[in-house]
Formats: C-alpha cells, structure tokens, sequence
C-alpha cells in the first residue's frame, strides 16, 4: 500500500500543485479527502491547524502568506509507512514589493487513507520532519 500512496502523492504534485487552487482541485477531483487536516503548526508562528475544505476556505485559501509567486519543487520523496509519505521539498517565490528571489528547502508530510490524502503537515526543519517521521538521513 505505501508504494501506492507515494504513487497517489506524486500524481497530486503532478496533475494539480501544491497551491491554493491546487488543493481545491485535487478535492474537487477526489484525490483530497474533504474533511482534510491542513498543519501549518511547524511552519509558522501560531500556524493553524485547518480541518476541511470548508475551513481551508475561510481561514487559509484566500490570505495566503506565501503570495502568489511562490512554486513548490518536490526533491526527494520518503516511504515513510504504510499511510505516510514524506517529501523534501524546494519552495521558491519572489517578493511580491522588492522582487527579491526566496528559496527555502521544507519538507511536506503526507498522510493517505482509503485513497486519499487526509492530512498534511508541514514542516521548517527537514531533520525535525525525519525525526517526527522516525527517519533519519
């Protein structure tokens, strides 16, 4: 089964993002469950933890902090566990008033059940990622 959920996370990438649009898209599609749980707690001061799609609405898919330069890189895919799947990820945006290009290496955890990604949870500190994941490079 994990290889199917490597499977299923790297066709999300694929056919839909990693964005705001992108996710809406992947749910509309079924590949998103929508009472998905959306993490942000390791990546940001107070992140909030959004459960739904209806939640992810109107909390978090029209104030996004990251603007609307940004693009995700998926570098290195990890099979964590029979529903978990870990990614290194190089996410890159621009300055929305400077023009001044950002690179950062973050790391996405993926949780899939019956089929669709439930839960994701991101991550600052890729050794963070590994060790919550209990991996280690």
């Amino acid at each position: 089964m994990s290889r199917e959920n490597v499977h299923l996370v790297r066709r999300m990438f694929e056919e839909f993002g990693w964005s705001p649009s992108g996710i809406e898209k992947a749910s509309e599609a079924g590949v998103v469950a929508p009472d998905i749980e959306l993490d942000f707690s390791a990546l940001y001061l107070d992140g909030p933890v959004v459960r739904g799609m209806e939640e992810w609405r109107q909390v978090f898919a029209n104030a996004v902090p990251w603007g609307a330069s940004v693009t995700f890189e998926p570098e290195r895919f990890f099979d964590v566990d029979e529903e978990r799947v870990l990614i290194f990820m190089l996410v890159r945006a621009q300055g929305e008033g400077s023009g001044i290009p950002v690179e950062i290496r973050v790391a996405h955890e993926y949780t899939v059940r019956d089929g669709v990604v439930s839960r994701w949870k991101g991550y600052a500190d890729r050794s963070e990622a590994l060790k919550a994941a209990g991996l280690s490079e």
